[in-house]
């Protein structure tokens, strides 16, 4: 499978959208998938990162200047115009001529977009060289005509995408999908456990990796005037683009307790898991401190981020101070220190409940969802062949009843490997084996082949069975059969729906069996795994 990512970082975008992606790339690459990315020259750019971490980066040149969209294409006051279309850094017809170019290329199965400058005018633009659409948002303030939606922020309901998405669009909303990193649910348990009654020994401040208003600066300033434990330690972390790094790095070694800032941290779990109290802003680490059951106070550094703060402060999963551009910032956020304090039990475990790290593998599962593949049987696949086998159903539903034992059916699966007359083969749902099926070809019968097909027990009740028939008889079709035929005990009725519902029909009957048949279509839709290739 190939998966596209549409996605930017600059220094006015910061780095969460193309920092989620990457976390979702990685998961699918772990499962085959071939993960490629278009992003924008900006400014602040990630492209390195992203290509240090062995993903090819098609790149599109910023020649229009960063936070620049020219008034020709698109009217400053047009009620058609995105509130965040100045990220571009192009219109986005301009953007979608240059990604056409890349997709038609490539043809991937998923495009994956991330950016709040791209709605469905971009999509449509688009839309003829990939299969699949998914959408990451946020905002819930643009059309799209994604297959997929995810929107992982707490208090986001499916509704609030009524109108802007299709009907059969499947929306993901909610931390329950938040894009997390593996590392940090693995660290859950331990950080959990480390959390009750816990002193406040570790502060950490975590403001973006840009950080483009300064807050670090704001927030040290005004907590070198709290009355905090003696022993405290502070850790503050920024990205090497940030443009305040120097100035943070100067007030840090002014600060009444130890201060460390800490550039591009590559373990950002372990960090979160050590710290008693986090100040951050409210983008998507928020999930990654809710996971850890970190007690946070969040602070508002965008107009976007307010919902996100509001809806963690109404049910205690966190504190807020409101923006960090009020007049009384300072001392609201002495003010939620002190209470945060008091309230870490509480606060840790109203964010625990809202996200359990999984949200990527659960995504991940919805683009790989059911991904057949045939491919020819092996030797080593004989042992769990036999076992499905004891565990295929009634054995008055077997057209060959007879019990076989495993040594016999193995010396019975070597030689049927070689034999010409018959084919073996292995279905995979996601690289999974869910079926074993053998075809028996008979040279008196103008290409008509007997079908046989052995489910995995494991992938029983999963809505499959006609999806894998249709696979292997595709397969079948491909490799020079006119027909097929299967035998179907009358009374096994999920079998015979099954094969109704692949387009096979009734032809005979022989005793408590029926006979169903289907034939080859005039134009076949690919080409299977051809017998000589078999091992």
């Amino acid at each position: 499978m190939k998966v596209v990512f549409r996605v930017d970082a600059s220094l006015q975008i910061g780095t969460g959208h193309v920092m989620r992606c990457l976390t979702l790339a990685d998961t699918l690459r772990t499962r085959g998938a071939d993960c490629r990315f278009i992003c924008r020259k900006h400014e602040g750019n990630l492209i390195d990162v992203i290509c240090s971490k062995g993903y090819d980066v098609h790149v599109l040149p910023n020649t229009l200047g960063q936070g620049r969209e020219p008034a020709s294409t698109v009217e400053p006051r047009s009620p058609n115009r995105l509130r965040h279309s100045h990220w571009l850094g192009a219109t986005q017809t301009q953007d979608a001529e240059a990604s056409a170019i890349i997709l038609e290329s490539l043809r991937p199965d998923w495009l994956v977009v991330d950016h709040y400058a791209l709605d469905a005018r971009w999509e449509e633009s688009v839309a003829t060289y990939f299969r699949k659409l998914l959408v990451i948002d946020d905002l819930a303030d643009r059309p799209h005509i994604a297959t997929l939606l995810l929107d992982q922020n707490l208090g986001r309901l499916a509704s609030d995408y009524d109108g802007l998405v299709p009907a059969e669009c499947r929306r993901l909303t909610g931390p329950y999908f938040a894009l997390l990193r593996p590392e940090f649910a693995a660290r859950r348990a331990d950080s959990l456990a480390r959390r009750e009654g816990a002193a406040l020994m570790h502060l950490l401040i975590s403001m973006g990796g840009t950080d483009i208003p300064d807050a670090t600066s704001t927030v040290l300033r005004a907590l070198a005037n709290a009355v905090l434990p003696t022993e405290l330690r502070i850790s503050v972390v920024m990205g090497s683009r940030a443009p305040s790094l120097s100035n943070v790095r100067e007030l840090a070694a002014t600060m009444p307790w130890p201060t460390e800032v800490l550039v591009d941290v590559h373990d950002m779990a372990s960090l979160m898991a050590d710290a008693d109290l986090a100040i951050g802003a409210g983008g998507s680490t928020t999930w990654e401190r809710c996971c850890l059951g970190l007690p946070s106070i969040m602070i508002e550094t965008a107009a976007n981020q307010a919902g996100a703060v509001a809806a963690m402060e109404k049910i205690r999963a966190a504190l807020g101070t409101g923006s960090l551009s009020h007049s009384q910032f300072a001392s609201r956020l002495v003010a939620a220190v002190s209470q945060a304090i008091i309230e870490r039990d509480t606060l840790s475990a109203c964010s625990a409940g809202i996200c359990d790290g999984q949200g990527t593998q659960r995504v991940a599962d919805m683009i790989l969802a059911n991904q057949l593949t045939v491919r020819a049987s092996r030797l080593e696949d004989a042992k769990a062949v036999w076992h499905w086998r004891q565990d295929s159903g009634p054995v008055a539903f077997q057209f060959n009843p007879s019990s076989t034992t495993l040594a016999d059916h193995l010396t019975w699966f070597a030689k049927a490997l070689v034999a010409e007359e018959r084919d073996l083969l292995i279905v995979e749902v996601n690289g999974q084996p869910a079926a074993h099926v053998r075809f028996d070809h008979y040279p008196d019968t103008s290409g008509e082949a007997t079908i046989s097909i052995c489910l995995n027990p494991a992938f029983r009740g999963r809505g499959l069975g006609t999806s894998i028939l249709d696979s292997a008889c595709a397969h079948a079709f491909a490799n020079g059969s006119a027909r097929i035929v299967a035998k179907i005990h009358r009374d096994n009725i999920a079998s015979l729906k099954i094969f109704r519902h692949a387009g096979f029909t009734y032809y005979s009957n022989d005793g408590n069996f029926d006979r169903f048949i289907i034939e080859a279509p005039s134009e076949l839709p690919h080409t299977a795994i051809k017998k000589s290739l078999s091992p």
